[in-house]
């Protein structure tokens, strides 16, 4: 069975911003990985055999990124033409073609490896015409994936791409999928994912398989918020590398993720679940709050306070900058002062971007500003919550 995972995607307007040139949305980090590495592993896990990369001519960062973070076997098909899902897999015929199924992932899902094991010993316990992962109905991933209305032996009756018929069973297809080479035929006609799936549904079987675990669908810069907060809730205890160096008047109350070549200087406060990446930057008596992801070589200067945030690598901050549930781009700076607010005026509306899960699995609508890739914030500016800054 063919591993296949397609990074061709493009980016929202809100995430495009944080996407370096030449690249892609799917080597975004999160917790020192590219958002890739996490579909990459979960095929592998299930399915012990090379993984296939999709990615766009042009953005050959995706590659070198990806082979340099991933240890597993990887080989590239560079897409040419066209933006879609079908487009995407229709550049991997060549390899489709010599295969009976391929088990197939997008790229920008950060989902439990378990979920992919799950997926591969049902269908090969039940043998059906192709087997996909569903979760509980999120509306606003409809258009993308689908809705699957199941069977009471879950298996697929139709997939709907505009909502489901009201007293059925209906899930959201997870993006994750072993699929008989054939589908390539509906593929060509001019149906998109959804539909052939459900031609394949109406001429054979389709086991769906239940999954209630981490699944997140890295979008919106709100969704890598989300992630961030489903993987590090999963850390459990103190992790400081060895090459790390934590100055003795430094406090770190766990759980706390430290990697290589990390400093964190005196009087600076770590209250986790926070991850500091490689050769990461905490001044003295800055504050780093929960739920925070400091990428490759990011710097807090002294004073500062970050808390659910993520901000990507070789991003500087200086000292007195507040940044709260804020994503910050790559090689951005953001001067002395800076503050991200997180909360509006209540005669203010709402921004319009993605809630986010955060403690137990309540909807927190707090949202905090956008720093793009490379941006550079004057000091002591404001920014406003839901504000995207390039």
């Amino acid at each position: 069975m063919l591993n296949l995972v397609l990074a061709a995607g493009r980016a929202s307007s809100e995430l495009g911003v944080l996407v370096p040139p030449r690249s892609n949305k799917v080597i975004l980090r999160i917790l020192g990985k590219p958002i890739a590495y996490y579909p990459i592993t979960g095929l592998y896990t299930a399915n012990k055999s090379v993984v296939h990369v999709v990615y766009r001519e042009g953005e050959d960062e995706v590659p070198r990124e990806l082979s340099s973070s991933v240890e597993y076997p990887l080989e590239y098909i560079e897409q040419k033409a066209g933006w879609s899902v079908r487009d995407a897999i229709l550049s991997a015929r060549e390899r489709i073609d010599a295969v009976d199924y391929f088990l197939l992932s997008f790229g920008d899902l950060i989902v439990d490896a378990e979920a992919y094991l799950k997926l591969v010993s049902a269908h090969v316990e039940e043998a059906p015409d192709a087997t996909v992962l569903v979760t509980p109905v999120e509306p606003h991933n409809i258009g993308t994936y689908g809705i699957a209305s199941v069977d009471e032996n879950w298996f697929v009756r139709k997939v709907y791409t505009r909502g489901g018929v009201v007293g059925e069973a209906v899930y959201t297809v997870a993006g994750v999928y072993i699929l008989p080479s054939r589908i390539l035929d509906y593929l060509e006609k001019g149906l998109d994912l959804p539909e052939a799936l459900d031609a394949l549904a109406r001429s054979g079987r389709v086991k769906a398989v239940l999954w209630t675990g981490t699944w997140v669908d890295i979008g919106y810069p709100a969704d890598m918020l989300e992630a961030v907060y489903q993987l590090l809730s999963k850390v459990r205890d103190v992790r400081v590398s060895g090459k790390a160096v934590v100055e003795d008047t430094a406090r770190i109350e766990g759980p706390v993720i430290v990697e290589d070549g990390a400093y964190i200087d005196h009087y600076a406060v770590v209250k986790g679940p926070v991850y500091i990446g490689r050769g990461g930057f905490v001044g003295a008596h800055s504050f780093i709050r929960e739920y925070t992801d400091l990428e490759e070589k990011t710097r807090v200067g002294s004073y500062g306070e970050v808390k659910f945030s993520i901000v990507q690598p070789y991003c500087l901050m200086d000292s007195r900058v507040t940044v709260l549930n804020s994503v910050l781009g790559g090689n951005s700076i953001v001067g002395t002062g800076v503050t991200t607010l997180n909360v509006l005026p209540a005669e203010e509306a709402p921004p319009r971007l993605r809630e986010h899960v955060v403690r137990r699995g309540v909807f927190e609508k707090k949202i905090g500003a956008v720093i793009g890739y490379g941006a550079r914030v004057p000091p002591y500016t404001i920014l406003n919550p839901g504000s995207v800054y390039r």
